[in-house]
């Protein structure tokens, strides 16, 4: 074969777009690779269960000190109610379903609520210690307080760490009438080293009377590294969104390939960009959809041994809806609490997106490699030489078993 045909077959294989090829019929469909963890800092977890009336949170946050200092205080609404502990396998299963996934087609201490609780009458003590308990690897406490120095006096002598500016960041929950949610290691978890990603602590409350969620960051500020990473599942019987931030959903059409990326695109770095246009209050939205287009039911995420409530989830009809949320965010931009309402219209957001097959030139850097080799072996196997043709047939199987991996 003359060398200028391999190069013409190779280049079509390599080169030929993904966007109008179809998905059926004798085509591949291979997978770049996924969205990950984008900030390399701590990242927190959560997803709200509300039909109105009730609301389910179930939340995880991941740490940087060691296990003894697994210690971290919520913001709750109102007083919160069977607490429990969550399985490990319920935001793995999330992510796994709702993280966006990107192809080529060819030939992820904060808390959530909604409302505001009824005022404390002034005869009750400053701190009132309502509910106490054991949930996996922690003891919890249930606090109401009315008066945030009191309340950070308490946390102080029961071995929680409060920075100075914590008492004023306290006084905005204290003031709307939130209940607190204080958990810490127990002792012996500790001493097994407990995962810095600890399992998830699951609880109820009642919903506010307008039905907003609330997801209270400016309590973060506290204990803020200089980039976190902040995941919120919704599922509601209605698509939700920020409506006090910024949202954005991406358009497949802007993502390509990037060689070298967790992902194997430019995602990431669209997602920072679009953060900075957003002066840093940006919530993106990877997955908006019902769940009757998804077989979820009969698989682990709703499952019940996640320790969630089958009855709440069943209130929400045939066609739940689970809305996906991420932001990156610096401690600068944590001055407000996230709230968060049903979206004004539906529009489904699905996670696998095709990208283009050649974006840049870094992409192009690997497969122009392997179309040089067949360049090359092409050339070979047409001298004589007893070594060149060898050669050259070695580097045609390498070339070709090289394009076929990409």
């Amino acid at each position: 074969m003359r060398p200028a045909v391999v190069i013409a077959c190779a280049l079509t294989l390599v080169l030929a777009p993904a966007t109008r090829l179809p998905a059926d019929g004798g085509f591949f469909i291979k997978e770049v690779g996924r969205s990950e963890a984008i900030a390399a800092s701590p990242r927190q977890e959560a997803l709200l269960i509300t039909d109105g009336w009730t609301v389910q949170v179930a939340l995880r946050a991941h740490f940087r000190a060691g296990p003894s200092e697994l210690a971290w205080v919520v913001p709750v609404p109102a007083k919160p109610q069977a607490v429990t502990k969550g399985a490990d396998e319920l935001f793995k299963s999330l992510d796994e379903l709702t993280a966006p996934r990107f192809y080529r087609v060819g030939s992820s201490g904060l808390h959530c609520g909604c409302g505001s609780a009824g005022s404390i009458q002034a005869g009750q003590p400053l701190v009132a210690v309502e509910s106490s308990g054991t949930a996996g690897i922690f003891d919890y406490t249930v606090l109401s307080a009315r008066d945030p120095a009191a309340l950070g006096d308490w946390l102080t002598r029961n071995g929680y760490r409060v920075g100075g500016s914590a008492p004023a960041l306290f006084d905005r929950y204290v003031q709307a009438g939130w209940h607190w949610l204080a958990m810490r290691v127990r002792p012996e978890a500790a001493a097994r080293g407990a995962t810095l990603a600890p399992h998830p602590i699951v609880y109820s409350y009642p919903a506010g009377p307008d039905g907003e969620l609330v997801f209270p960051l400016a309590i973060s500020q506290v204990s803020a590294d200089q980039s976190n990473e902040v995941v919120l599942y919704v599922l509601a019987s209605r698509r939700y969104a920020c409506v006090n931030w910024s949202n954005w959903t991406f358009d497949p059409g802007e993502v390509g390939r990037r060689s070298g990326t967790t992902s194997g695109t430019n995602y990431a770095e669209l997602f920072a960009a679009r953060t900075r246009q957003a002066d840093g209050r940006l919530f993106v939205t990877e997955f908006a959809d019902d769940l009757s287009n998804w077989s979820l039911r009969e698989g682990a995420v709703l499952g019940k041994d996640h320790g969630l409530d089958m009855e709440l989830i069943g209130r929400l009809g045939d066609r739940p809806t689970l809305t996906r949320l991420r932001a990156i965010m610096g401690p600068e931009v944590m001055d407000r609490d996230a709230a968060l309402a049903p979206a004004s219209g539906f529009e489904r957001v699905h996670n696998r997106m095709n990208v283009s097959s050649v974006s840049d030139w870094p992409a192009l850097a690997a497969p122009l490699a392997a179309v040089g080799l067949l360049w090359t072996g092409a050339r070979l196997t047409r001298r004589k030489s007893s070594w060149r043709r060898p050669a050259g047939a070695a580097l045609l199987l390498a070339a070709c078993l090289w394009l076929a991996t990409m």
